[in-house]
């Protein structure tokens, strides 16, 4: 049976590339975390701020994914040496040069099945035009794995992403967008209040909660929960016990 490499891309800051790998890794924790191994892969040099969350909970590998072709080679060894493994990519802003020097031989190495892993990729997105650029980018090197649009609420209501809808729809991008991309999916925002101090504390949604007084904590698991919704909305994630129950 495949696992999954689940890719946070955007390739660049200020699209909650980090919160949303936070959540994705809690999220698959809960669902798989007694099955299955879940194994954070931190390419944020700058900021390694979700392997620092992580760091000693599931293990955490850093790497540099850039032009160079060294630490897609480790990833690619990290994917042979490990079964029954879910893989978390948490991708650094300014990573498009890796993914377009490396990007097709890293898909094709994968589509030809030498390793049991699929790729899904999540792509949070803010209002700004260089967020689309470079999905398109992204799309046109990555030609393996279902791809979901992330827009990022705290920048504003589904509606107000205006440019993601005309851009996705232009002649030269829409046969693209429509071939690649599997669905556009909300993630909820949070409170500034609430989403200051889960910043500050660096540390897990669980170890969080217990932090904050009733009210808040209330509110931050109510987000939570509308986060593990926008990831159960994809089909992805399916109950494998009930599934061979089923059989």
């Amino acid at each position: 049976m495949k696992d999954t490499i689940y890719y946070i891309g955007g390739s660049k800051g200020g699209v909650g590339k980090s919160i949303i790998t936070t959540v994705l890794i809690q999220f698959l924790i809960d669902r798989y975390g007694e099955k299955k191994t879940i194994h954070l892969v931190e390419t944020d040099e700058s900021n390694p701020d979700v392997g620092r969350i992580y760091n000693g909970k599931i293990p955490v590998t850093p790497l540099v994914l850039d032009e160079r072709e060294t630490g897609w080679i480790t990833l690619f060894e990290l994917l042979e040496k490990n079964e029954n493994t879910i893989f978390v990519v948490n991708s650094a802003a300014r990573s498009s040069r890796g993914i377009e020097v490396n990007g097709e031989n890293f898909s094709l190495a994968l589509q030809d099945q030498s390793v049991p892993y699929d790729l899904v990729t999540f792509w949070p997105i803010n209002r700004q035009l260089d967020c689309v650029n470079l999905l398109m980018d992204y799309l046109r090197v990555i030609r393996y794995g279902p791809v979901f649009t992330i827009r990022n609420t705290y920048w504003g209501e589904p509606k107000d992403f205006l440019i993601y809808n005309a851009m996705v729809s232009k002649a030269k991008n829409k046969e693209l967008a429509q071939s690649r991309i599997n669905g556009v999916l909300d993630f909820p925002s949070l409170n500034d209040l609430i989403t200051l101090q889960f910043y500050s504390y660096g540390k897990t949604i669980p170890e969080v909660a217990e932090m904050l007084n009733a009210f808040m904590r209330q509110i931050f698991l109510t987000w939570r929960n509308r986060a593990y919704e926008m990831f159960e909305s994809t089909g992805l994630f399916t109950d494998e016990t009930s599934e061979q129950n089923a059989s």
